[in-house]
């Protein structure tokens, strides 16, 4: 049958060029594009992403909100337009999957044409990103200005952090199992604060809050060292020391494992407000203690729970660092 009916479109002129299977299996139509409802129809990338960060319609629809939108190739034969979203009011979750495929749909719809976009969602992290006890209170604009005196030693510190902290509408404030609102902060409240990252570099900075912990009142009972750790600092046999350069050196004279030793039972700590991990160390050191094995270092960490330090323990730092010099030549450069 299929032959006949190309025999009859030869004959008669129907067809002077093309293949059989252009004929029996003519190509699918090109799926109708949206109409672009702006004069432009030729948006350029910039525009286009211009264009998609403002649909504040769509988005409200969905109840997200833009965070961050970037063009790049990313080995992608055209541009590709990056929009990162956050959930109003749900700063730990991610949207679904279908999510994503419906919020792209409503995009080209309101755009008016379809091009390469890639929809992730902004997720806040395990650790808050600014820590600090509330210094003001600006119920007018309602922000706060936070300050973070953990490692002060005195009255007259100033290695301290200060933000003014601002609130997004749909902010989550929590205090223990229960939510709480602005008007529930006090004076002196300890704010674990997760931001949308961006900080303004003024003085103070100024960061914009997603979610806010509450915390509770701090136990500033001091507890020994040789508590937390378990052990008296007896008949230390060795004490295996590793720095923050990557050197090492292991001290077996019993004069210095002495000295170490009686510093460190007069050690008395409270656990620090701001428990964000710090990146690098100054050093570690590991005390074979009879059969056991502790560990000490800088930062304070004990059992998953950071210290302060006091100038006990930064009097123990200096020492620590002094024996390193002793042994090991350019050890911590650029560290006093």
């Amino acid at each position: 049958m299929n032959t006949i009916l190309l025999f009859l479109l030869v004959a008669f002129g129907m067809t002077d060029s093309g293949t059989v299977s252009d004929v029996l299996n003519p190509p699918a139509k090109e799926e109708a594009g949206y109409q672009l409802p702006y004069p432009n129809r030729e948006a350029k990338p910039a525009d286009l992403q211009n264009q998609v960060f403002q649909l504040k319609s769509v988005y409200s629809q969905f109840s997200v909100a833009p965070m961050n939108m970037e063009v790049s190739m990313q080995d992608q034969p055209r541009e590709t337009l990056h929009l990162e979203l956050r959930i109003l009011g749900k700063p730990r979750e991610e949207l679904s999957n279908q999510e994503i495929i419906q919020i792209r749909e409503a995009i080209y719809k309101a755009v008016g044409k379809r091009f390469n976009l890639e929809i992730t969602t902004r997720v806040i992290p395990k650790e808050a990103d600014i820590v600090g006890a509330i210094s003001k209170i600006d119920s007018t604009n309602r922000q706060v200005l936070i300050v973070n005196t953990d490692n002060c030693r005195d009255e007259a510190c100033v290695n301290t952090e200060k933000c003014w902290v601002n609130f997004v509408n749909d902010v989550v404030i929590r205090h223990g199992e229960r939510d709480a609102k602005f008007e529930d902060l006090k004076l002196g409240d300890w704010l674990n604060v997760w931001s949308t990252g961006a900080v303004e570099q003024s003085l103070p900075g100024r960061a914009t809050a997603l979610e806010i912990e509450i915390a509770e009142p701090q136990d500033t009972t001091p507890k020994s060292l040789a508590t937390l750790m378990g052990t008296d600092f007896k008949d230390i046999k060795q004490i295996d020391i590793r720095f923050g350069d990557g050197k090492k050196l292991v001290i077996t004279d019993n004069a210095m494992i002495a000295d170490i030793s009686s510093k460190l039972l007069n050690i008395e700590l409270i656990p620090s407000r701001d428990q964000r991990t710090v990146l690098g160390f100054l050093f570690s050191m590991e005390l074979s203690v009879g059969d056991r094995k502790v560990k000490y270092g800088n930062p304070l960490w004990i059992d998953g729970v950071k210290y302060q330090q006091t100038v006990l323990t930064e009097e123990l730092n200096k020492d620590i660092v002094k024996y390193g010099r002793a042994n090991l030549p350019n050890l911590l450069p650029g560290i006093k």
